[in-house]
């Protein structure tokens, strides 16, 4: 960082606010840069950019809230691809916000061969609906 009269991001391997100040901590970095880490659970960005700001650490939402993630994101993807397109690449979007989750391998496996936008979410109330009602609060990083 010395050597350069530029502001230098540190990236790679950040999925959380404790591996964005470790990065920062190794490297001297002006600030964290996250891509992959933020796949699936989109809120790390904001926990991150607010726990470096001093304004304090958020907790990961709610299952409900996750699912209210997806179900906006899922509609904006059919909105934007239409139905064919959008079923398809929302799919590793759904694996992505799903990993980690109990009973996702087998969730994914069977929502990854339906291409019809209507059951595909008929698909995600019903694998969401038992956490939804048993915790209200789970985190996927704690699976991980």
């Amino acid at each position: 960082k010395d050597a350069v009269s530029i502001p230098v991001i540190v990236n790679g391997d950040i999925c959380n606010v404790e591996d964005a100040r470790a990065a920062l901590a190794q490297s001297g970095a002006d600030g964290v840069m996250i891509g992959r880490g933020a796949y699936g659970k989109p809120w790390v960005l904001r926990q991150v950019m607010d726990a470096l700001s001093g304004a304090g650490e958020l907790p990961d939402p709610t299952i409900d809230e996750q699912y209210a993630v997806i179900a906006e994101h899922y509609a904006m993807m059919l909105d934007h691809y239409g139905e064919v397109t959008g079923v398809n690449l929302m799919r590793k979007h759904i694996g992505w916000y799903t990993k980690g989750l109990p009973g996702s391998a087998e969730f994914r496996n069977k929502v990854n061969q339906e291409a019809d936008a209507a059951t595909v979410l008929a698909m995600l109330d019903d694998f969401y609906a038992p956490l939804r009602e048993s915790s209200g609060q789970w985190s996927s990083q704690e699976a991980a």
